[in-house]
């Protein structure tokens, strides 16, 4: 056991040695590697002239391709125009969903308080429901007479 923790400790020491090692050599290079930096040269006119030319080109070429019938180059567009008939009508048929899904929340908003205010659950409805219609005195898909 005693030779165990000797040759733990020995580790430790060595490591914190090493540690020290290790963090000098990182200041080392921090410091170092602040001065040998490259400097980026300034871009001459002639390299700029030959960039411009090179984009100016490929820019007419794109041109020439979208002129051309035959052209099979692939653009990608943004969905068709609508007019502003058919946005208007969408707007119509929207607002008449917001307004049947209103319709059918108040609905349903009712039949919960009147199942509530008389004290019957939906399976006892059910079962009203289907003996009803079992009898005949209930078409099924028809609302009843008042």
């Amino acid at each position: 056991m005693l030779v165990v923790f000797t040759h733990l400790c020995t580790v430790f020491a060595k490591k914190s040695c090493i540690g020290s090692y290790i963090d000098h050599f990182k200041q080392g290079v921090n410091e170092t590697s602040m001065k040998y930096q490259k400097v980026q040269k300034p871009v001459d006119e002639r390299e700029k002239l030959r960039k411009f030319r090179e984009l100016d080109d490929a820019f007419a070429q794109a041109l020439r391709q979208l002129d051309d019938p035959e052209s099979d180059f692939d653009i990608p567009t943004g969905p068709p125009v609508r007019s502003l008939a058919a946005l208007e009508q969408d707007d119509i048929e929207t607002q008449q969903k917001e307004q049947q899904e209103e319709r059918e929340r108040i609905f349903k908003q009712r039949f919960e308080a009147l199942l509530i205010e008389y004290g019957v659950d939906h399976y006892d409805l059910a079962e009203l429901i289907d003996t009803l219609i079992g009898y005949g005195l209930w078409q099924q898909d028809i609302a009843p007479n008042s």
